[in-house]
C-alpha cells in the first residue's frame, strides 16, 4: 500500500486542476501565441523584403562563385537566355557581348550597385531600379521582377541610355532575345533556297561542287569539291539573310573562302579564293554557281550534274 500524504495530494490537485497555472497553455494564451507567431511571418511581398532578396542576389554576383542566370533568374527569362546562347553559338552571331549582372565585359575594383527603389509591387511582378557602377560609369538598370517558386526571380534586365542627352532609350533584355531568335529561325526558313547541288559555270572559274543540306543548326556543305576529285572536309557554312559564307583552312587539303548571294537569275554569285594542294595555282575573284547544273569540262556542251552523277 502506497500512503500519500495530504500535502502531496494537494499538491497534485493543484497541477491537474488548475489550467491557468504558468507553464500550462488556455485557450487565451493559445490565441495569443498563434497571433504572435502570424506576425512573426515573413512577408515576401514587402519593400523590405524585396531589397534584402536583391542584395542576396548582388552578395552572389559580387563573389562570383555561381552561374547567377541559373540561380536568379525567372524561367521565362532563362529558357530565353538558352535558346538565344545556343542560336549564338551555332550561328556565330552575337546578340549581347556584356554581363548584365556587372553592366560591363569586365569588372572594375571599384564595382558598386546601389538599389534607389522599388515599385509596382503586385502578387506576381515588382520591378527594382537600380544603378550599377562600373569603370566610373552610371549604368541604370530596372529589374523586373516575377515571383515564382515561392521567391523573387529576376525576368528581365531593362538598361536606359541617353541620361547625357535628355534622351530616354529603353533596352530591354528579353525583347532584344525574342527578337534575335525569331529573326534566326526567319533566316533559317530563308536559307532552304539553298539546299541541293551547285556546279560551277564558266569555263575560267574553278571547276567547283557544292552540296548544301538544312540541318537543325542551320546550313551545312556536306560537299565541297573541285571535279569531284580534291575535297575540302571541314567547310563552315553560315548564312546571314543575304549572304552565303563558307570557309574551309586545312593543311591536308588547301583552302577555300566564299562569300555568295543569289542574284536576279538565281545563280549563286560572287567572290572566291579557292587555294588546294594539288591545284597548279590559286584562284582569287568572282565566281558564279548554278543548282542542279554541272558544266562538263571535257565536253562544250552544258548538262544537268544530275546526269554526271549518274
Amino acid at each position: 500500500m502506497v500512503v500519500v500524504s495530504g500535502l502531496m495530494m494537494m499538491g497534485l490537485w493543484i497541477s491537474c486542476g488548475d489550467k491557468t497555472k504558468a507553464g500550462v497553455a488556455t485557450a487565451d494564451s493559445t490565441a495569443t501565441t498563434t497571433d504572435s507567431m502570424a506576425a512573426t511571418v515573413i512577408d515576401k511581398h514587402s519593400e523590405a523584403y524585396i531589397r534584402q532578396r536583391v542584395d542576396t542576389i548582388y552578395s552572389y554576383v559580387d563573389q562570383g562563385l555561381v552561374d547567377p542566370d541559373s540561380i536568379f533568374c525567372s524561367r521565362r527569362y532563362y529558357t530565353l537566355l538558352q535558346q538565344a546562347s545556343q542560336h549564338s553559338e551555332k550561328t556565330g552571331f552575337v546578340y549581347q557581348d556584356y554581363d548584365h549582372w556587372i553592366m560591363g565585359q569586365d569588372r572594375s575594383s571599384e564595382w558598386t550597385y546601389d538599389t534607389k527603389k522599388i515599385e509596382n509591387i503586385t502578387d506576381s511582378t515588382a520591378e527594382v531600379e537600380m544603378d550599377i557602377r562600373n569603370f566610373g560609369k552610371h549604368n541604370y538598370v530596372t529589374l523586373k521582377l516575377r515571383y515564382e517558386r515561392g521567391d523573387w526571380f529576376v525576368d528581365d534586365f531593362v538598361s536606359y541610355s541617353g541620361h547625357e542627352t535628355g534622351e530616354q532609350n529603353e533596352y530591354s533584355e528579353v525583347k532584344t532575345m525574342e527578337k534575335f531568335i525569331n529573326d534566326l529561325r526567319e533566316v533559317h526558313e530563308k536559307g532552304r533556297v539553298f539546299t541541293g547541288y551547285w556546279g560551277w559555270v564558266y569555263e575560267d572559274t574553278p571547276e567547283l561542287l557544292l552540296r548544301l543540306v538544312m540541318t537543325d543548326q542551320g546550313l551545312e556543305c556536306t560537299e565541297c569539291t573541285i571535279y569531284r576529285l580534291h575535297s575540302y572536309h571541314n567547310v563552315k557554312t553560315s548564312f546571314d539573310g543575304d549572304y552565303l559564307y563558307l570557309e574551309d583552312f586545312s593543311e591536308e587539303a588547301g583552302k577555300i573562302r566564299l562569300k555568295l548571294k543569289l542574284d536576279d537569275i538565281g545563280d549563286l554569285t560572287g567572290e572566291a579564293y579557292v587555294e588546294h594542294r594539288y591545284l597548279k595555282d590559286s584562284f582569287e575573284g568572282t565566281i558564279t554557281l548554278r543548282k542542279d547544273f554541272f558544266y562538263y569540262r571535257d565536253m562544250p556542251q552544258r548538262k544537268p550534274l544530275s546526269d554526271y552523277a549518274e
